[in-house]
């Protein structure tokens, strides 16, 4: 098969393949930069690309350009190559897999905190120009001798041979892809990193994967280009950097059907469930540190003006994927030479690889009833103590947590009530964001074993309606907090006995607006100040001679204990100035909530993830 490189002369292929290889390019880099893209050539293991290179360092490519490619487990000079995979490796039969697809890497680098954060740039000056002082961000990973401990647990060994990758300690790095090329694109990584996920406890069926790189590596690819400019002007001297295949597609057309074939799920770029591969250098930024002196460049001296990039930015948010490749471009190629080894040194360390698996999260809604007057809505501590034994938000949480796995749940009610007030009729609204949840997909029937179970484990409390939404749907919660409206039944005292024209009195107000400060018991929470809120309806009946029973309609917020009591005068008017005595609450029970959401769950539905 013909390949279309950067020019079809042998001898200067030999010369060029030599070069790299001398400047410390692995196979990978070395085809890349004699302008090798077909992803089809890229889809063989380490061997299998070394082969190819050794075939044009000899010259023994035939004078048209054409090479063979090497298949999985062939004699080559007298000695076999074995391949990742026997079966899918190298077998390089003139179709191109479209499963080569199956990996989407993003363009975002090594940059976190961009707009969270601020920096100040003579003091990251001082500390990336001192060679003893390398301060360390979240580049850096502590390495680990795998065979340090013979205890180690199989996982933590996995843990560390993905963080390591492939590593022959008789092998140097690249020079250019810092060994990502090299170490981290064998089958046996990939198998490994299934396992991985595998520990993490993640269930899927699609994925997304992504990557980030060191943003060094622009420099580097750079300064390689630069080098070969100068010695083979003839094929380099209008080409660019960029002009090579680019490190994340070479990772892509080799690993991604492997990875899609290991992980038996199919790749979706919109997949919930997402594979992310970082990629650390630790000197990383150390490399970049030239562009901040650089005398003709404005892309980091306008940051060292902005006033916004304080002492709290950290110095791992100073470069980016575009300002070192902006700064690198405008600077001239002699001052470029000046700073910044060309072709570039061999890496001072060995790259790793931070896998992180992060699943979408999940919102699951329901209603629930309380019927105990000694239960929380939500823990309720006190210096780090629990006052009660459980709460709605623990007991509601508990079945969910043991099928999604999630890391974390974040409980949100509309609205909530005293630990003595019971929640009644059709219950309280709610819903529980999981987040990074281990497994995602549930059908409604599912959800509603899980209800069942839920619902057999306490007396406490019974949820309805348990179902899973989208987060979209979760923003009804808190529209109109204000203007829905709540039923309530109280208990009330009255110090003088009460009479019917007390009961008319509060039967016949309608829409009564009230003045309400904070009340002081929840002062400690809450900001002061004075809302006002309206009483739709209240209906009193009487139950002996001091006590009456008062269904009241509400809107959402209002205090009604203190609407009851007065709360020493701070809500205006209240049940004890329009009855011109002292009353109490005894007894309040939510009776509604009359919001309608979520939808009632009548027949087993298909629950959307």
């Amino acid at each position: 098969m013909a390949l279309s490189l950067f020019t079809s002369d042998v001898a200067l292929l030999k010369n060029i393949a030599t070069e790299l290889s001398a400047c410390g390019c692995c196979a990978r880099c070395t085809l890349r930069y004699l302008g090798l893209k077909d992803m089809y050539f890229y889809k063989g293991n380490l061997q299998e690309m070394e082969e190819m290179v050794k075939e044009y360092k000899h010259g023994t490519v035939k004078e048209d350009g054409k090479i063979s490619p090497v298949p999985v487990n062939a004699e080559i000079n007298g000695s076999k190559v074995e391949g990742d995979n026997t079966e899918n490796s190298g077998d390089f039969d003139g179709v191109v897999n479209e499963d080569s697809k199956n990996v989407q890497v993003s363009d975002a680098e090594l940059e976190s905190g961009d707009k969270k954060s601020s920096v100040d740039i003579k003091e990251v000056e001082n500390i990336l120009k001192s060679d003893n002082d390398f301060t360390q961000t979240d580049e850096c990973v502590e390495d680990v001798d795998v065979h340090s401990d013979q205890g180690e647990s199989e996982a933590s060994q996995r843990r560390t041979y993905i963080l390591q990758g492939d590593r022959d300690s008789k092998t140097p790095p690249c020079v250019v892809c810092l060994g990502i090329l090299q170490n981290f694109c064998s089958e046996k990584y990939l198998s490994k990193l299934k396992q991985h996920i595998e520990d993490e406890g993640f269930l899927y069926t699609v994925y997304m994967c992504s990557m980030m790189i060191p943003v060094c590596i622009i420099l580097r690819e750079y300064a390689l280009m630069l080098h070969l400019k100068e010695k083979f002007s003839s094929v380099y001297g209008n080409k660019k950097y960029t002009d090579v295949a680019q490190i994340k597609d070479v990772w892509k057309w080799r690993c991604g059907p492997l990875l899609t074939e290991i992980l038996g799920a199919s790749f979706d770029a919109k997949s919930k469930f997402e594979i992310t591969l970082t990629f650390q250098y630790e000197h990383s930024n150390k490399e970049c540190s030239f562009l901040l002196d650089a005398e003709d460049n404005d892309t980091f001296r306008k940051r060292k003006q902005d006033r916004r990039y304080n002492r709290k930015k950290t110095t791992f948010a100073v470069y980016t994927r575009a300002n070192v490749a902006k700064a690198a471009e405008q600077m001239p190629e002699e001052e470029f030479r000046r700073s910044y080894q060309c072709p570039p040194s061999e890496p001072r360390s060995y790259t790793k690889c931070d896998v992180k698996c992060q699943s979408e999260n999940v919102f699951v809604a329901g209603r629930y009833n309380k019927y105990s007057r000694t239960l929380s809505q939500t823990p309720w501590l006190i210096d780090g103590v629990s006052k009660t034994e459980s709460s709605v938000e623990e007991l509601l949480e508990m079945e969910i947590h043991k099928n999604f796995r999630p890391s974390e749940i974040k409980f949100s009610s509309s609205g909530r009530e005293d630990v003595d007030v019971l929640m009644l009729g059709n219950g309280r609204p709610f819903v529980l964001e999981l987040v990074n949840p281990r497994r995602r997909e549930f059908t409604q029937e599912q959800m509603t074993v899980m209800q069942e179970v839920l619902n057999a484990s306490t007396k406490d409390i019974k949820c309805r309606d348990l179902q899973i939404v989208s987060k979209e749907d979760t923003d009804i919660l808190k529209e109109g907090e204000i203007d829905k409206v709540k039923k309530y039944s109280a208990l009330c005292w009255s110090k003088l006995p009460v009479t019917d024209e007390h009961l008319n009195t509060l039967s016949n107000i309608k829409d009564l607006t009230i003045l309400q400060k904070t009340p002081i018991r929840v002062l400690h929470r809450r900001p002061l100040s004075t809302r006002a809120r309206m009483i739709h309806q209240m209906i009193a009946t009487r139950r002996d001679e001091h006590h009456f029973q008062l269904e009241m309609s509400t809107q959402a917020g209002t205090y009604v204990k203190e609407f009851v009591h007065s709360d020493f005068g701070r809500t205006k008017p209240n049940v004890s100035s329009l009855l011109s005595q002292e009353c109490d609450i005894l007894e309040l029970d939510v009776n509604a909530v009359e919001l309608d959401w979520p939808k009632k769950i009548d027949t087993v539905e298909e629950c959307v993830t």
